[in-house]
């Protein structure tokens, strides 16, 4: 935020039927010694004011007073162009140039001094005046031809023609070349030259003695249309609003800014560029009007005062000053502080963040009331009509899906998200909503984009809203997509590479039960296949003899999904029985997860590779034009063959470069979605090991199945970090472990090494945790003994009380447990020394 601010403390608005623009507001000096503002409406009203020419008793800025108008005049033609400079022969006076369609007049300011306390009288005297052949557009004013104490005048008219006056007579006309539409013109008075654009957005300069030795009165110049060589060009690629020449006296320097639609350019005299500025968007003003003309004026009692014009005419004077801060801080008052006031304080914040935590569940269940989300999935499937990157095209299938929103109450704002994973596509993947106040139902359509394995068919709805209040809120929901929409039935097959077994807990269900879709005259009950979108056959067996399932396929990726499906599918059966579940007990695939990771890996760095070859391409193809350009400017140039055929070259390393990057990206793309399936199994085969829910939710963390890859950031390096970190805390070995500095630095992968030794020892505490998990599970299964104390097996204690009470409470349980022990002791030995004795008597 800047410190100044635009204070206003003068102003005028003109009638209600004039228009103004950027060439209605002029400040000069008029045969005074400061600075007059001029304004020409396009209705032709002429308006000179001296603000301020009477200051307030107290010495304070006046407002607007009826004297500040020097002269008001109506003229019958409307006024393009207002300009000043020393425009007449002999005359050093400051003269004022008005630019109407077809002429061009000149007048001088009269100032008479008024005898009576009337005020002075002024009015404008026609001085001379030029009829145009053209309709003309704009007009500038300079010492053309480094002309000395005195002003000349170039007027463009609508078909690029070029004007010269010298004061009283006129010089010459030239039309511009590539002309199409009139641009701003300015002139540099360094280089002796005009600066405008043409209609193929180049800005150009030319020298004001090229455009007098082109020009030629007796022929027409829109007709003859003469070459006028520019003396340079400089692509800026948008069309301009306005351009101004900036003088440098200190640096002797002259400096073109220009205003772009899009962009702020600053050039030098030469035509090289200075900086470019991006206008993200259209600067903000704190008035209700849109600025036409900024300028700076040096009045009487104030110098250095920003002149504003609207386009309706209204004109103010402000100046940038400083608001005082009229806030004044009290004096410090320093009190010895009361540590158990302060402690009873704390005491009652924590109890209100621990209030405020257990109603968050009750939040969430006010959202449910107060706005229902529903899914329908449409199980048919039709012919695909969005446009997709699938080879055959007669294949691809879509479904349907239909959300329902129900607000109870009524909504500010609603957006809707889905989210499917790669290859999937969903058609729209998201909505926004304002002032939701009834059923809303959104029809979106789910295709296959491009012919890869699937990782999953779940679909997640995301919903998050703003109340009325303003409290905001969020939904989601899963729900799956029908297998039907990828996967086609085949023919099982005995042997596969990649095997996987399943174990439930109850009996197994016939796979036509489960695949009931599937199903048709002759169709085993232990056996199914399916093929994939990237043509690979999966086949799921059921064993005879045992509650087993086994699926195998030619590749890993493939059973993603059949995993995926089968497990929902049994569970959807068995869903009455909450004791069901279904296990994994094998060896993790850690030896194939890691190949799918090194290969995305080199493709990455293949990736990478093509990246840098063609920006070091690029750049020597720009250092061998600029060669050329060079050689070209050169008086004597030299042969010019062994440039262009190094350029030719370059040209064509570029192609093939660019050829190879297309190819590896989509290799990329191939390897990402392989990695995802290959995570997404992992995933789900880690869940099904029983390793418990908090170990769990750091897994689903640390496995992402959405693979993406930043320019910066990789998938290997997110997941190699979160490796380590829950190697040093889940799963570290000892509590010893647990208790060192968790890593936190992010690191990129550079041997993969590594990243396959993470992995694997990942893996491997994984299945210890699961199998100390199963050791303990067996002894729960003895019966206790009935001496055993159930509160000892509650651990909610160490809760509530701080750490030195827990060890307390754990000192003294051991010590009374000791006791205990002791007395059973003695008492045992005594019963065994009345026996003896008993014995010894018989």
């Amino acid at each position: 935020m800047s410190l100044f601010k635009l204070r206003h403390f003068w102003s005028t608005t003109s009638e209600d039927d004039e228009y103004f623009d950027q060439n209605s507001l002029l400040v000069t000096k008029l045969n005074s010694d400061f600075d007059y503002i001029v304004t020409a409406s396009q209705s032709g009203v002429l308006r000179i004011f001296n603000p301020l020419s009477e200051n307030t008793d107290d010495g304070q800025l006046g407002e607007y007073h009826p004297n500040d108008v020097v002269v008001e005049r109506i003229f019958d033609l409307p006024i393009l162009q207002i300009g000043s400079g020393r425009l007449v022969s002999g005359n050093q006076v400051t003269h004022l140039a008005i630019l109407h369609p077809l002429l061009l007049s000149v007048y001088t300011l009269i100032i008479k001094a008024g005898k009576t306390s009337h005020g002075n009288q002024s009015y404008l005297e026609l001085v001379y005046e030029h009829k145009l052949r053209r309709s003309a557009y704009n007009l500038v004013i300079g010492p053309f031809g480094s002309s000395q104490n005195r002003d000349f005048i170039c007027v463009q008219s609508l078909d690029g023609l070029l004007t010269f006056f010298e004061q009283e007579s006129q010089v010459s006309y030239v039309a511009l070349t590539d002309f199409l539409m009139p641009c701003p013109i300015s002139y540099i008075a360094k280089t002796d030259s005009f600066v405008t654009c043409s209609s193929d957005w180049h800005i150009v300069c030319y020298k004001y003695k090229s455009l007098s030795e082109a020009s030629d009165e007796s022929v027409d110049p829109i007709y003859s249309k003469p070459k006028v060589v520019p003396d340079w060009t400089y692509n800026l690629g948008e069309s301009i609003i306005d351009l101004t020449v900036i003088n440098d006296i200190i640096n002797k320097e002259a400096w073109l800014t220009i205003l772009g639609e899009k962009n702020l350019y600053s050039l030098n005299h030469r035509g090289s560029l200075r900086f470019m500025k991006r206008l993200d968007y259209p600067p903000v003003c704190f008035r209700c009007y849109i600025l036409v003309t900024i300028h700076r004026a040096f009045l009487k009692p104030m110098k250095g005062t920003l002149v504003l014009l609207s386009e309706e005419g209204r004109l103010e004077c402000a100046y940038l000053g400083t608001e005082p801060c009229l806030f004044v801080a009290p004096p410090l008052n320093v009190q010895e502080l009361d540590y158990e006031k302060l402690e009873k304080e704390l005491l009652e914040l924590e109890d209100v963040i621990r209030t405020t935590n257990n109603n968050d569940v009750a939040v969430q269940t006010n959202i449910e009331k107060e706005l229902q989300l529903n899914l329908t999935v449409n199980e048919s499937i039709e012919i695909c009509v969005y446009e997709h990157n699938m080879k055959n095209a007669a294949n691809n299938y879509m479904c349907c899906v239909t959300i329902d929103i129900v607000p109870q109450v009524s909504i500010q704002e609603a957006q809707l998200a889905l989210l499917v994973q790669r290859p999937l596509k969903i058609v729209p993947n998201s909505m926004f909503y304002s002032n939701l106040s009834e059923k809303t139902s959104i029809t979106c359509y789910v295709f296959p984009d491009e012919s890869t394995e699937v990782p999953t068919l779940a679909l997640e709805v995301k919903l998050s809203v703003i109340s009325s209040l303003g409290v905001p809120r969020a939904l989601s929901r899963t729900t799956f997509l029908p297998m039907s929409l990828i996967m086609e039935p085949s023919i099982p097959e005995k042997e596969n590479t990649h095997k996987i077994t399943l174990s439930t807990s109850e009996a197994p269900i016939a796979l036509p039960t489960l695949f009931s879709e599937y199903t048709h005259e002759g169709t085993s009950a232990n056996s199914i296949a399916f093929k994939s979108p990237a043509g690979k056959t999966g086949t799921i067996l059921l064993g005879k003899s045992s509650e087993r399932y086994r699926l195998q396929a030619e590749s890993l990726t493939t059973l993603s999904l059949l995993v995926e499906q089968l497990v929902s599918r049994l569970k959807k059966y068995y869903s009455q029985n909450e004791t069901y579940r279904v296990s994994f007990s094998s060896s993790l695939p850690a030896g194939e997860i890691f190949e799918y990771s090194q290969k995305h890996f080199l493709v990455k760095q293949e990736v990478n590779s093509l990246q840098n070859k063609i920006s070091q391409l690029s750049s020597q193809y720009r250092l061998i034009q600029k060669r050329l350009i060079a050689k070209y400017r050169a008086k004597n140039p030299s042969s010019l063959k062994s440039l262009e055929l190094l350029l030719d070259d370059t040209y064509t390393d570029i192609l093939e470069a660019t050829e190879q990057l297309e190819n590896e990206m989509d290799n990329l793309s191939k390897a990402q979605i392989d990695l995802s399936c290959v995570v997404h199994l992992v995933k789900q085969l880690i869940g099904m090991m029983e390793i418990g829910s908090g170990l769990m939710e750091m897994i689903n963390s640390t496995f992402c199945t959405r693979v993406y890859d930043l320019e910066t950031q990789s998938w290997e390096d997110v997941t190699d970090t979160s490796l380590c970190y829950l190697l040093r805390t889940a799963l570290a070995k000892t509590d010893k472990d647990k208790l060192r500095v968790a890593h936190t630095s992010f690191e990129e992968v550079k041997d993969m090494s590594k990243f396959e030794k993470h992995l694997s020892q990942v893996f491997e505490r994984i299945q210890k945790k699961q199998s100390l998990k199963e050791e303990d599970e067996t002894e729960d299964d003895v019966p206790a003994n009935e001496n055993t104390n159930p509160d000892t097996s509650k651990e909610d204690f160490h809760l509530d009380k701080p750490i030195g009470s827990q060890f307390g409470v754990s000192s003294t349980r051991l010590l009374s447990a000791r006791k205990s022990l002791s007395r059973r002791r003695h008492k045992n030995g005594t019963d065994t020394d009345e026996a003896v004795t008993t014995v010894a008597k018989v």
